[in-house]
């Protein structure tokens, strides 16, 4: 297997960077655990194959994020209409979808939906409000959950729906961050029409599909285990240089170091189980509770070693001023053990 993983992947590595992707798509390697065709229905050990292989050979797979997880989703409960619709220009990255599941005062529970969906002749009139929508200003389209039956317990009267972000009556605010950034939205429904053909599921079986979404978050295997890509090896760079900056700093990086690598294992085991069919675990819940830790903890590493730089605007220290100011909110938006 490693043999024919290095060959395709020395193959890929050759071509310009469209013909790369062209490639990835073709053979499915863009996304190995997703079922074929749009993925090789890989397991956990060829996906690591795959991982170390492609690493070698300095090929960049495209990070599709949330998009991803909505596009698998699609795979796993949509018609073979909505399949044939989007899960191609999904993977030409030539559109973005946002996950619209979060509510004004509903914290982490996803199912206390009061967004309405009415029936109407051909479809469903939407009205509601959504929020902490990360990247909704620069997507197509969207999936959202729904309550079309507000009669029935919360998680049986739910429906899924995929929202097209220019339809008349969605509007999209960016909510400001410390960092100065605004990634993320809030979203509001004014009559906002979806045709039948746009309901993902049936009605009223949007929890299931809901949750398959939120499932569908980083199982492939792969990627960082830190929060900043190369962190780890950052802090160990400045321990070296300026370690009279922080006392124990050796041991602390080397701790952070043990830490990155855990969290690595625990992504790998909690991606393991789902492609192996397995139900959800702990792991998932775990690992945003350790990761948030993690976050608060490379940030304030950061900063202790290099000192007043992160109060610049630009250079590494501007970077980790920003990491800084980013973490708490992160934390909080990824299940903080306080």
């Amino acid at each position: 297997m490693r043999t024919r993983i290095r060959a395709d992947a020395a193959e890929i590595a050759a071509l310009d960077k469209k013909a790369q992707l062209d490639k990835l798509i073709e053979t499915g390697y863009v996304m190995p655990h997703w079922p074929k065709p749009w993925g090789r229905a890989a397991d956990a050990v060829e996906q690591l194959v795959i991982e170390e292989e492609f690493a070698k050979a300095g090929i960049k797979r495209p990070d599709y994020s949330i998009t991803g997880w909505v596009i698998l989703t699609l795979i796993q409960h949509g018609t073979a209409w909505q399949i044939e619709r989007f899960v191609e220009k999904a993977l030409r990255q030539e559109e973005i979808w946002c996950q619209l599941f979060s509510e004004p005062d509903a914290g982490s529970d996803a199912a206390s939906v009061k967004t309405r969906a009415i029936r109407v002749d051909g479809g469903w009139k939407i009205n509601g409000q959504k929020v902490w929508t990360s990247g909704a200003q620069y997507c197509a389209r969207g999936l959202a959950t729904v309550r079309t039956d507000p009669d029935v317990p919360k998680h049986a009267g739910i429906t899924t729906v995929i929202i097209d972000m220019k339809s008349p009556g969605v509007e999209v605010r960016p909510l400001r961050q410390i960092t100065g950034g605004s990634e993320f939205n809030e979203v509001f429904f004014n009559d906002v029409f979806v045709p039948d053909e746009d309901v993902v599921g049936a009605p009223n079986s949007g929890w299931t599909v809901a949750r398959a979404t939120l499932g569908n978050e980083r199982v492939s295997i792969g990627g960082s285990g830190s929060f900043y890509e190369g962190l780890a090896a950052k802090l160990v760079q400045l321990a070296q240089r300026r370690a009279d900056r922080l006392a124990g700093a050796e041991v602390r990086v080397g701790y952070f170091l043990a830490e990155d690598h855990a969290l690595r294992l625990l992504n790998l085991r909690r991606a393991a189980r789902s492609v192996e069919g397995a139900g959800p675990g702990p792991e998932g819940n775990v690992t945003k509770l350790k990761l948030a830790e993690h976050m608060i903890e490379g940030a304030a590493l950061s900063a202790a070693l290099l000192g007043p730089e992160i109060a610049l605007l630009d250079g590494p220290g501007s970077v980790v001023g920003r990491m800084v100011m980013g973490a708490r909110g992160m934390a909080i938006a990824g299940a903080p053990p306080r």
